[in-house]
């Protein structure tokens, strides 16, 4: 088994997840990698942070996908460490963005300190919306359509 290390380390417990919940997850991340590109131009933190929180509900979703959910112990670094697992040998370059950008996102969440410049943050926009469409083809569960609020 790919994660047998997270399950015994308590940084997975078994959990089966409806498909319709999946969908929600994968509509939450839908409307983050939106709610990031809107926000771009006059945002760059808030859309940096868009766009990570876009990955953590489309890991999220895989991770119920496979039967699972994340615990409170080190629940980003096991949701950034799932997803490379499952997709990182054909899609390991934006695995690696995803990690990179839960390191980036500390320091500005905990110390208020960024330095990404607003390329950057474009830059990584487009690879987390990449990696979402990569982890809603790979589950084969479409997110929801609509507002969910």
């Amino acid at each position: 088994m790919k994660f047998a290390d997270l399950i015994k380390s308590g940084q997975l417990a078994k959990e089966e997840t409806s498909k319709h919940k999946i969908a929600e997850f994968l509509q939450f991340a839908d409307e983050e990698i939106a709610a990031a590109k809107f926000n771009l131009s006059k945002f760059p933190l808030t859309a940096y942070k868009s766009a990570y929180d876009g990955l953590i509900h489309a890991g999220n979703a895989l991770i119920r996908y496979y039967g699972y959910r994340p615990t409170r112990k080190y629940t980003h670094t096991t949701i950034t460490e799932f997803v490379d697992r499952i997709l990182g040998k054909d899609f390991g370059h934006l695995a690696r963005s995803f990690k990179r950008m839960r390191r980036k996102r500390h320091p500005l969440q905990y110390d208020a300190k960024f330095t990404e410049s607003k390329g950057e943050v474009k830059k990584s926009i487009i690879q987390a919306e990449r990696l979402v469409k990569r982890i809603i083809e790979h589950t084969g569960i479409q997110p929801l359509r609509g507002r969910l609020f």
